[in-house]
């Protein structure tokens, strides 16, 4: 098992911490930093299902955690609409795309699509076809 080790400045404070994979004997502690923390605001199972890549960081005096998590695969559908059809048209071929990209999404076993809206018509109708808002707000950074 692969462990790193970080030392970050906060407050020129020096915090020696390790980072490594998370493994089933973190699973405890995380349940209890949940439940103390994050009781009201997500279950567990939605925290942990879908992590493909999951890490702990450790205080590395005391190894207890300090922060867990890791990246989870979403799906997002993405369209291009011609404005030249006609509302009813464009409506129709909305949700043709959708019952593919639900076809799609499930094949590969996926749960949920996602889409990111910047036009407000188009966001009232996703929500007429099942979509809703997000918990929290979605945040996007370029690697």
């Amino acid at each position: 098992m692969a462990s790193y080790s970080s030392n970050y400045m906060v407050s020129s404070l020096a915090i020696k911490m390790n980072i490594r994979c998370l493994h089933p004997d973190d699973i405890p502690q995380l349940r209890r930093i949940h439940e103390k923390y994050y009781i009201h605001e997500f279950t567990f199972d939605d925290f942990i299902t879908g992590i493909i890549s999951a890490f702990t960081i450790e205080d590395s005096d005391t190894g207890e955690i300090v922060t867990a998590g890791g990246i989870r695969p979403i799906i997002e559908c993405v369209a291009i609409t011609n404005k030249d059809f006609s509302v009813r048209e464009r409506r129709e071929a909305l949700y043709n795309l959708l019952a593919a990209s639900t076809f799609a999404a499930n094949r590969y076993n996926y749960s949920q699509l996602h889409a990111f809206i910047q036009d407000e018509n188009w966001l009232r109708q996703l929500k007429k076809t099942g979509f809703r808002e997000t918990v929290g707000k979605s945040l996007v950074m370029n690697i």
